[in-house]
């Protein structure tokens, strides 16, 4: 469905924002582009439907180079690819009808009243018709503005930072709605964020950028099980309770002040199947104490996906065994701290 093929976007003579990227979205697909703030994310986006033009490369959607369309050829190209927006960008002045009809063209009035009230109960407030934006939620806002992204029947549907101003509640029922809606109309949807925990929630594959570039792409699972980049561990820390150990050793908590001959590690889940109870069974198998301090472990793409730190009790040789077990698992084994081993 799209294709970006070494594209390019300069601002001035020292601002790569978009420095040669190429990536492939599948038709159908909930794809997620993160980044920190400046890495080039929203530029990227805005280069797939052309509001901003690349310098350089090809932007191909449904086999159709986008840089090669004559003006009217572009805007009929675009009304395909719907577009939300962190702040909603509603028109105050104009009520929920309003907004959403404003992108219908050659429809008669009773059509296009047919139409809103169709995608009103598609993203489901049917009731708000002739409310002004005013007087709406915030998710009730982004609710009318992904309802007039849709106006067209696009194929694509470009988000923006979508929830970033919405409270977590109200960010999962629109990361629902947008499943819902990727499901019943089979949209492509590019989700634009720096919030790990969106990209967790909806996206089947991602890509992590830093300074215009691409760094890590692939199935969401891979990234957050078994991250390569430094940028990419960073995001994934930022939503694992795990990382929260270097701050009770930093603080001497007594959680994890280790006796003699005792090992902290961390294990890091990398299989799609951590249904086995690995901790009791090598706890049995090896005859050592396994003492669980942190857990972190959630659904990520339709798998487990996270880890525990746990102190290690016992025998090195058996403690040794033990964690060769678990490399044999696929878990990624960390050592932490070690005390030594006892005379």
């Amino acid at each position: 469905m799209i294709e970006l093929l070494h594209v390019s976007k300069n601002f001035g003579v020292d601002i790569h924002a978009v420095n040669d990227v190429s990536l492939t979205i599948n038709n159908g697909d909930i794809y997620g582009i993160i980044g920190f703030s400046g890495a080039g994310k929203s530029t990227l986006v805005r280069c797939i439907n052309l509001l901003e033009r690349p310098d350089s490369g090809q932007v191909i959607i449904d086999g159709v180079d986008m840089m090669k369309l004559k003006p009217k050829e572009l805007y009929k190209a675009r009304t395909k690819i719907g577009m939300i927006f962190q702040q909603f960008n509603l028109m105050p002045s104009r009520t929920v009808l309003g907004n959403i009809a404003y992108p219908l063209k050659n429809m008669t009035r009773e059509q296009i009243n047919s139409r809103v009230k169709d995608l009103l109960s598609l993203v489901e407030i049917p009731d708000k018709i002739n409310a002004y934006p005013s007087e709406l939620s915030g998710g009730q806002k982004q609710r009318v503005a992904i309802a007039r992204a849709l106006a067209n029947d696009p194929n694509i549907l470009l988000c923006d930072e979508a929830t970033s101003a919405l409270d977590p509640q109200t960010t999962g029922s629109i990361l629902q709605l947008l499943k819902d809606l990727n499901k019943k109309l089979g949209l492509t949807i590019v989700v634009i964020t720096h919030e790990m925990e969106v990209v967790k929630q909806i996206c089947r594959k991602a890509a992590v950028m830093d300074a215009g570039k691409i760094i890590e792409s692939g199935d969401v699972f891979e990234i957050f099980s078994n991250p390569q980049h430094q940028v990419t561990k960073n995001f994934v820390r930022t939503t694992s309770n795990l990382s929260k150990i270097e701050t009770l050793i930093r603080d001497d908590s007594p959680m994890v002040k280790l006796k003699p001959g005792e090992l902290m590690a961390r294990l890091v889940y990398i299989h799609a199947d951590v249904s086995e109870p690995l901790i009791s069974y090598a706890s049995r198998a090896f005859d050592i104490e396994i003492n669980i301090i942190l857990a972190d472990v959630e659904i990520v793409a339709g798998a487990m996906v996270g880890g525990t730190v746990v102190i290690f009790n016992g025998p090195r040789e058996r403690i040794n065994q033990a964690i060769e077990y678990y490399k044999s698992k696929d878990i990624r084994v960390e050592v932490i701290a070690d005390a030594g081993i006892t005379a």
